[in-house]
């Protein structure tokens, strides 16, 4: 279940979203379409990946030879394998191999 600029609203507020979002020239945060050619904040994504690596889950993450054609632990192939960009089509191991400055 995705979230909506309405739930954000109902919950923080017209204002908030105003400040935070709409004056900056953002007019949403979650409806964004899959053919927006929206990207994932690289720190984040960084972040992300790393620690789905490190999770340590005893299946062969947690090593310290990081590779988006490696294998990892479950919750590392997960990640990658599981988690899609905007698009709905390209996981995050394909976002990977397009862009490893990412890492």
């Amino acid at each position: 279940r995705r979230s909506t600029d309405e739930a954000y609203i109902s919950l923080w507020g017209e204002e908030r979203f105003k400040r935070h979002y709409a004056d900056y020239g953002v007019e949403t945060i979650w409806g964004w379409d899959q053919g927006s050619g929206l990207r994932p904040c690289a720190a984040y994504l960084r972040h992300c990946v790393l620690a789905s690596w490190n999770c340590g889950d005893g299946t062969g993450g947690g090593g310290d030879a990081w590779s988006a054609d490696g294998a990892g632990g479950l919750c590392y192939d997960s990640f990658l394998d599981e988690t899609f960009l905007v698009d709905r089509e390209t996981t995050v191991r394909e976002y990977l191999r397009q862009f490893p400055d990412v890492m």
